[in-house]
């Protein structure tokens, strides 16, 4: 499914009491995430990436502009209902119950015509534990588990519900080099597996090269650069993407 952001703005209230001027956290930004493939969105700290996250997500509402799923308008649509699954840096596993437990969570809140039978929501959950290769984990629970093997639990869990779309917002970033490999290949094979398309935040260009078909690059909540990551680190257009590609060597 390609996602498509028009236009679109976030504006916070301020919090100087003094100057009362506001916060511009995205501005006038506009991407388009095509159907499948893997989108990296680069940039430090503060440049507006997961205010984007969250209004695609359906955390937060834009200011102006308009995101639409495919054909679908769904800049005013409840986050349960746009299909997005979310991996994040700290896991947001609960601590009291199993893998099983934590990746069909999800589906108990089901209703109507979307309720499933108890075998059902069993059948689902250990389908995405193979796909995520934690299937012989199943009866353990977090705190008995590496943060590798943590980490593909929540990804289980934002697969559980067959996404549209899959936001990881750093979720290698607390992994030693050899596990986030791993769990960079993890993500590429759901990709070819499922075609979801993948919109992958980090500060880390390594990271994104290894992983991403495309990379766009943003400053102060625009986006100064996009190319493939090949091009983008071969033959960087902007001056302030050559300041990031200079920093990380």
């Amino acid at each position: 499914m390609k996602i498509v952001l028009q236009n679109v703005t976030k504006i916070f209230p301020s919090r100087n009491k003094k100057t009362n001027e506001q916060v511009v956290a995205v501005n006038d930004f506009s991407i388009e995430v095509p159907d499948g493939k893997l989108i990296g969105l680069l940039g430090p700290s503060g440049c507006g990436k997961s205010t984007t996250l969250y209004m695609i997500s359906g955390l937060q509402t834009p200011t102006q502009g308009k995101i639409f799923f495919g054909d679908d308008d769904v800049t005013k649509l409840s986050p349960e209902n746009r299909g997005v699954g979310l991996v994040f840096q700290n896991y947001a596993l609960y601590p009291h119950l199993t893998v099983q437990q934590n990746i069909l969570f999800p589906l108990q809140n089901l209703k109507g015509a979307d309720k499933l039978t108890k075998d059902e929501m069993l059948a689902r959950t250990l389908e995405a534990a193979k796909l995520v290769q934690i299937d012989e984990l199943l009866d353990r629970k977090p705190n008995e588990l590496s943060g590798g093997q943590r980490q593909r639990v929540s990804i289980g869990v934002a697969l559980i519900q067959k996404p549209r779309l899959i936001i990881a917002d750093e979720p290698v970033s607390a992994l030693d080099v050899t596990i986030q490999r791993q769990i960079l290949e993890l993500m590429r094979t759901v990709r070819d597996e499922l075609g979801i398309s993948f919109l992958f935040i980090s500060h880390d260009l390594n990271v994104v090269y290894q992983l991403c078909d495309r990379v766009m690059v943003m400053k102060d909540g625009r986006i100064v650069e996009e190319n493939t990551v090949q091009e983008l680190f071969d033959h960087p257009r902007e001056a302030y993407t050559r300041e990031l590609l200079s920093a990380a060597d």
